[in-house]
């Protein structure tokens, strides 16, 4: 009786270190790319972003008559990156006027600025240009709706 476990156990034992070993040349097969093997992070977004270029027009809550035209370089459910022509520092908040197309209606909404970058290249007349993250801090329910509308559009493509 102790045999028959003995060399059950035995043969389970082969064929789960014949396992490991496939498993082992199978994943040095899959080639990586080179940003893959230092990149520890995860990823934190956690919705789709899409590459939508939409005007936009922003005023800093602290300067509310100034509005300056931008557009989007994406766009997602719970915020946007912004193309600036100013710096704008982390936590500012801005009112934001949305042009979606195929809407007749402009988005509005509230959000705050999560971060900034600075683009290597300028504009045609020479000004700086600044990426900038912004999520949403506030969007009424007409408006929200008008926006996920436009954003499941694009996921379809």
């Amino acid at each position: 009786m102790y045999l028959i476990c003995a060399l059950t156990l035995t043969v389970l034992l082969i064929v789960l270190l014949l396992l490991l070993a496939e498993e082992r040349r199978y994943r040095k097969s899959i080639t990586h790319g080179l940003a893959s093997k230092f990149w520890i992070l995860r990823e934190r977004r956690r919705f789709v972003r899409f590459g939508e270029e939409m005007k936009i027009r922003y005023n800093l809550k602290q300067n509310s008559s100034t509005f300056h035209d931008s557009k989007t370089s994406d766009v997602s459910r719970k915020g946007l990156c912004i193309i600036a022509y100013e710096k704008l520092k982390k936590n500012t908040a801005m009112n934001l006027e949305i042009e979606v197309p195929g809407f007749s209606k402009t988005v509005h909404a509230t959000g705050q600025v999560m971060w900034t970058k600075e683009l290597k290249s300028s504009d045609e007349k020479g000004r700086r240009l600044f990426y900038t993250g912004v999520r949403f801090f506030k969007i009424p329910p007409e408006y929200e709706a008008i926006f996920l509308t436009h954003l499941n559009n694009l996921k379809a493509y």
